[in-house]
């Protein structure tokens, strides 16, 4: 048998050629579609638009299903973020579908702002105004040109922040597209608010999607380059360092490098956390102002409200986003103008609130209005609170060399139940008197109220008092058995 040639070899492992596809129609690939979605052909009469509007809606549904598009949490009471339907049908139509009544709103429509042009691009700009006349909940704006400059120093006790006009600085407050940070979070939303003549304007730039951020940063930019402060909630640790990266990524410059910046939250912790369970702004609005907001968007949802509106440009529920916005931002004014004037004018009444006022103006070294305070505390203080008010009068008598005012103050503590004040005395009485006898008591009326404690901080005032017990019994041996002691 002859040997097969290389050319024979190829051609039997050759495959056939396939048939040239069939060519179908268009409206027969249509047709095809349909059968294939909905299990039957459409009916007569009806468009190819509103065909394609209902193919639409039923490749989305069956998506959600299978859980490849996300469905955004519903915002109550708002037409944009409907309720589930309770029948089984989509809540989440295609707009089209829906005809005229649920037609797709673009953003001029919701909001009164502006397309703003530029070099680098466009954006969208919204503005608002309110006279210094008006109250914000129970404050009133004009006090804007009361407060003293030196008082943001005070209540921050940090030195570069006295001065601090607030009639020269610019509140701000962003939304983005995460809480997380990083390079792929983005701030779309960033209002500012200051003070012009007699008026506190809001401007809230906005980018409609991704491609407009370095137009919207580089207009931001140049508008806060005019302000010589900043005022934020959490700035410090959000917004500011947020901002400054995507500056940096735009090959752009923060203009809030070295600019001073006064950081609500902190200040309002010390003066507040002591009586209210929370400090988020919008408790402290609710709780200080009166404020009850109707209808706000929650925080957590917003950053989903603004990928469905890059997705659908849908902008109905994005007018809450701007309200919310705008919000803050007043608040954070009429705060910062209430918190200057707790410590300008002492207008804390609540005990929790008068002994948190005292610790700040401790803080700032204004010993005299913070003794005060503390003592206005103690006509009305009760339990826990008393005891904390007489550790830090007692505090500050000790440092003052006021010994007998401070001993007073650990007795009446210790009276109270208040361990660390026996604590005090411990020290005190080993110390400086060296009445190991006097010491030795207070060791163990202060380990009595702690030995059987679970919590982490009195377990370890407990093994402290057992260790200074070993120490004061070992001394009082000691001296009992030395021939020269003397009596002190």
């Amino acid at each position: 048998m002859s040997q097969a040639t290389l050319h024979d070899k190829l051609r039997r492992l050759r495959r056939p050629a396939e048939p040239p596809p069939e060519t179908v129609p268009p409206r027969e690939s249509l047709v095809r579609l349909e059968r294939s979605l909905l299990g039957a052909e459409a009916e007569e009469g009806v468009s190819l638009r509103e065909r394609l509007a209902r193919l639409c809606s039923v490749a989305e549904r069956r998506d959600r299903l299978r859980g490849l598009t996300p469905r955004p949490e519903p915002v109550p009471g708002d037409d944009a973020w409907p309720p589930p339907a309770s029948d089984g049908e989509d809540p989440w139509p295609s707009s089209v579908a829906r005809g005229e009544a649920g037609r797709r709103l673009p953003l001029e429509e919701i909001v009164q702002g502006m397309r703003v042009p530029s070099q680098h691009g466009e954006f969208f700009l919204m503005e608002n105004s309110v006279h210094l006349e008006a109250y914000h909940g129970e404050v009133p704006l004009c006090r804007f040109h009361s407060i003293r400059p030196e008082t943001v120093g005070v209540l921050t006790a940090e030195a570069d922040l006295s001065p601090f006009d607030l009639r020269s600085a610019v509140f701000l407050d962003t939304e983005t597209t995460g809480l997380a940070g990083g390079a792929g979070t983005a701030a779309f939303l960033v209002g500012v608010g200051f003070v012009e003549g007699e008026h506190f304007k809001v401007r809230q730039y906005f980018m409609r999607d991704y491609h407009e951020e370095a137009a919207l940063l580089h207009a931001l930019a140049a508008d806060l380059a005019r302000f010589e402060r900043v005022v934020t909630f959490n700035g410090k640790m959000f917004d500011l360092p947020l901002l400054d990266a995507r500056f940096r990524l735009n090959r752009a410059r923060s203009p809030l490098g070295a600019v001073p910046h006064f950081d609500l939250l902190h200040p309002a912790r010390r003066l507040w956390k002591m009586r209210l369970e929370s400090c988020r702004l919008q408790s402290l609005e609710a709780a200080l102002l009166g404020l009850r907001r109707s209808g706000d968007i929650p925080g957590e949802l917003i950053p989903q409200v603004y990928f469905d509106y890059v997705r659908r440009r849908d902008a109905r529920a994005l007018k809450r986003v701007f309200d919310h916005n705008r919000q803050d931002i007043v608040s954070l004014a009429a705060l910062a103008i209430l918190a200057c004037q707790w410590v300008e004018e002492g207008r804390a009444e609540d005990p929790r609130d008068v002994v948190s006022l005292a610790g700040v103006l401790e803080r700032a070294r204004l010993f005299d209005r913070s003794d005060a305070e503390y003592r206005r505390a103690l006509d009305h203080a009760e339990g826990p609170l008393r005891c904390l008010t007489l550790l830090r009068l007692a505090h500050r008598a000790k440092r003052t060399g006021d010994l007998d005012g401070a001993v007073s103050l650990w007795r009446e503590a210790g009276e109270d139940g208040e361990a660390e004040a026996f604590r005090e005395l411990a020290m005190h009485y080993e110390h400086r008197t060296r009445d190991l006898e006097a010491a030795l008591t207070a060791t163990e009326r202060g380990l009595r109220l702690v030995a059987d404690r679970p919590e982490p901080p009195q377990r370890r005032m407990a093994d402290g008092f057992v260790r200074r017990r070993h120490r004061l019994r070992r001394k009082m041996a000691l001296a009992r058995g030395s021939p020269t002691r003397t009596d002190p």
